[in-house]
């Protein structure tokens, strides 16, 4: 394939399905949460699901910085947390780690960073 990390066809299976059950299953039931105002009032009072919402943002942002400076993220940042509002981290990431084309370099991303 060519790229800085290459998958085996069991990995991106894998990938794949996990994609599509954050984008389908994990995105529905917001989705539901959402349409449903008094599910959506108790979620927001609720202090472990508020602390769930944190985590989650905390980690797309930590994700987002990461992934460039690692080297496998094949997208600008920008689409990591866009695909993550729209769909869910576990729909972005494997988005990401599979997006064709190469992969910039950790060194490139830190010299375009300067």
């Amino acid at each position: 394939m060519g790229t800085s990390q290459d998958y085996t066809r069991v990995e991106r299976r894998w990938l794949w399905l996990a994609g599509g059950v954050g984008l389908v299953g994990l995105n529905t039931v917001f989705i539901y949460g959402l349409l449903r105002p008094d599910v959506m009032r108790a979620a927001l009072t609720n202090p472990v699901s508020l602390a769930f919402i944190g985590e989650a943002f905390l980690l797309m942002g930590l994700l987002a910085y990461l992934l460039p400076r690692w080297g496998v993220a094949r997208l600008h940042w920008g689409w990591f947390v866009g695909l993550s509002l729209l769909g869910s981290l576990a729909f972005a990431l494997p988005l990401m780690l599979l997006w064709p084309g190469r992969a910039p370099s950790a060194s490139a991303t830190r010299s375009e960073a300067r």
